[in-house]
């Protein structure tokens, strides 16, 4: 994504009435609900750039003492895709990533974005790059279920004959099977790195570009119809944008790194996503900053 210097911070609404709210600041966690945060787009590298590692940890400690109770990555933990064929470099990045974050204490789980991809695995070939993914943070594709609130989380990263960024054909049939377990009733949290929907482009560049967004969105929809999906937290874009499409908010939850360790992207400052979940499902949430200087990195 180029790096752009025009002001974009979106709250898009689109048709229809929510069942959610997102007006109110949190208030802090009650006592008949849970908090959890949101953390994208890290992209700890290499070289630590800009000091990501430090970053990271501010972030995980901010989270903890605004009371979240687990962590859910967005994907873009890292950048091992442009390491080329250099699989023990790739290996201890993730490694790395790993280790930071366990010290944080709290339960954690993992989106895969595309910087994580790697294409190599034990001496060979991997020709969609989950594996080294899958080695450190579990299938790339998953559910868990939280306090009464089920989380999804997809792999957008299949490439399709439309685009470079679909989700598979096996994994909507997954998908099916899973929420058909949980039943309609329950809540439904969706992540996934490349957002189902944005409108980053037709705002910032004046075009709609399919090349950033997920290609088979109308087919993924199709699926979590008629469920009581609340949210759907979104990555890749760097900026925080929130769109209410009938009763269901899309939230791309800006990053962790913002302008990759080198200031706010497009008036996006470094932060995450703290979401409070009510024990009657209500959901609320907002995007914290949680003090990084980039400039002291320079």
């Amino acid at each position: 994504m180029k790096k752009m210097n025009r002001i974009l911070m979106a709250t898009i609404f689109l048709i229809g009435s929510s069942l959610l709210t997102a007006k109110e600041p949190l208030k802090g966690q009650s006592k008949d609900g849970f908090t959890f945060a949101f953390l994208t787009d890290v992209h700890l590298n290499k070289s630590n750039r800009g000091s990501g590692d430090e970053g990271l940890r501010m972030a995980l400690a901010d989270a903890k003492k605004n009371k979240a109770e687990m962590i859910l990555f967005g994907g873009d933990n890292v950048e091992t895709d442009a390491l080329k064929d250099a699989e023990q470099t790739a290996d201890s990045l993730h490694s790395r990533f790993k280790n930071i974050v366990s010290k944080c204490g709290l339960p954690t789980y993992f989106t895969m974005g595309n910087h994580d991809r790697f294409y190599r695995n034990n001496g060979t070939t991997d020709k969609l790059g989950f594996k080294l993914f899958e080695k450190y943070f579990g299938p790339s594709y998953h559910s868990f279920t939280v306090k009464g609130v089920h989380f999804i989380v997809l792999n957008g990263l299949y490439p399709s004959a439309s685009g470079p960024y679909s989700v598979n054909d096996a994994q909507l049939e997954w998908l099916k099977k899973d929420l058909q377990k949980t039943g309609k009733k329950t809540p439904v949290v969706v992540s996934i790195h490349v957002p189902l929907l944005s409108l980053y482009y037709p705002v910032v560049e004046g075009n709609f570009k399919g090349n950033d967004m997920i290609m088979n969105t109308k087919q993924v929809f199709e699926v979590l119809n008629d469920y009581n999906v609340k949210l759907i937290l979104q990555g890749h874009q760097h900026i925080y944008e929130q769109i209410q499409e009938r009763y269901r908010w899309f939230v791309t939850a800006g990053a962790v790194c913002a302008n990759w360790w080198n200031g706010p992207f497009l008036e996006t400052k470094e932060g995450y996503l703290l979401v409070h979940v009510s024990s009657k499902g209500n959901f609320n949430w907002e995007y914290k900053t949680y003090g990084w200087d980039a400039k002291k990195n320079h």
